[in-house]
């Protein structure tokens, strides 16, 4: 761990100034997180949303890790879903509600467009953001995940009961030493014993609770409802943008052989698997999940990721990649006009800066030549 904390030094890390509060009014939920400025100025903005109740902290070394070279093309910013970590929490996990604590947090933070990314749960905020505001949105990366119904998944079944066993004990009338024997005792998974863990805080008054919004999360995996945080629902329509997903190959969230197809049918312009589609080899190992905890991975992770940003990203869906910006010409469609002897011209395609609405980029270009 102290390893990981020495890579930190590489960039320059924020924590975002707040705590998490419940809010009445769904419009009033501020996400936060930490954010990395990447290592050259003017660079665009990456948004990584967490798994359910992973803290921001265990993606630092991912990103801040001078081998992965992710801060060489983008500031990012790593959050937590609503009901998370410090975000605000809300009752609701409506999908829409997900995807506009997005558009808000770009608001607030001056970004005008942005790459969205996720692991998990995380992803599933990135890819709704994406379908809600395509026109905020240059790129959604996802990591182990698929839109699609994962409330039967053998691990998401696995998670529900870990929550079910969490509301079943009265944190603040325990220790944390009984709160972690507790976990010990009922939580079978490491990784989410260590999470759960990660989660206590430990109240002014000297009580112990959860960062995560317990009473909420319990009431959204307990039931099979249309805003359970494992189902993609129909109403969030398509992303028409470029898109890319990453999963394990044994991964038990997305399985291979069926669980691609979604991605898709919700992501038209993918380009299927080996393009868009990568499933990264490794071990059939049950906390492939995550990452960032097995190093071999994290870099091809790391990779596919750098390549997306460095080559597809915020590229015009009309190109091939960044390689043919300002160099290839697409030409008009035919017959789009009513004149039939109308001569066609081919032109290049238009890439906007990225922060276009809260910098003067082009006042000047509106200004008339005298």
């Amino acid at each position: 761990m102290y390893r990981f904390r020495q890579l930190w030094k590489f960039s320059t890390l924020q924590f975002h100034k707040g705590v998490s509060e419940y809010q009445s009014v769904s419009e009033n939920v501020v996400l936060r997180g930490v954010t990395l400025k990447g290592r050259y100025n003017d660079l665009p903005n990456l948004l990584f949303f967490t798994e359910a109740c992973d803290p921001v902290e265990n993606w630092i070394p991912f990103f801040s890790d001078p081998n992965n070279k992710i801060l060489d093309y983008r500031n990012v910013h790593i959050l937590s879903p609503r009901n998370f970590g410090t975000s605000d929490k809300h009752y609701s996990f409506d999908v829409q509600d997900l995807a506009n604590d997005v558009i808000r947090y770009m608001y607030y933070n001056k970004i005008t467009m942005a790459t969205l990314s996720g692991h998990g749960f995380g992803a599933k905020v990135a890819l709704a953001a994406g379908c809600y505001h395509p026109e905020r949105t240059t790129g959604v990366f996802c990591i182990d995940y698929s839109p699609m119904d994962q409330r039967y998944h053998e691990a998401f079944t696995e998670f529900r009961g870990y929550i079910a066993k969490l509301s079943q004990i009265n944190t603040k009338e325990l220790t944390k030493s009984q709160i972690e024997s507790y976990l010990k005792e009922n939580i079978d998974c490491p990784k989410w014993r260590s999470i759960f863990s990660d989660n206590l805080i430990k109240l002014p008054s000297g009580q112990w609770d959860w960062k995560f919004a317990l009473k909420f999360l319990h009431n959204n995996v307990s039931f099979n409802k249309a805003d359970s945080i494992a189902f993609w629902p129909v109403k969030a329509g398509l992303y028409t943008g470029r898109a890319h997903f990453a999963f394990p190959e044994f991964s038990r969230w997305v399985h291979l052989g069926t669980n691609t197809l979604p991605m898709l049918k919700v992501c038209p312009q993918v380009r299927g698997f080996g393009h868009d589609v990568h499933s990264v080899q490794g071990d059939n190992n049950t906390l492939n999940h995550w990452i960032y905890e097995f190093n071999n991975q994290s870099f091809v992770f790391a990779s596919r990721f750098t390549k997306f940003l460095s080559m597809y990203d915020g590229v015009h869906l009309l190109l091939k990649d960044r390689t043919e910006v300002g160099k290839e010409f697409v030409p008009s469609i035919i017959y789009s006009k009513k004149d039939p002897n109308h001569i066609y011209s081919d032109y290049s395609p238009a890439h906007y800066y990225h922060n276009w609405r809260f910098n003067n980029v082009y006042k000047n270009l509106d200004t008339q030549n005298k």
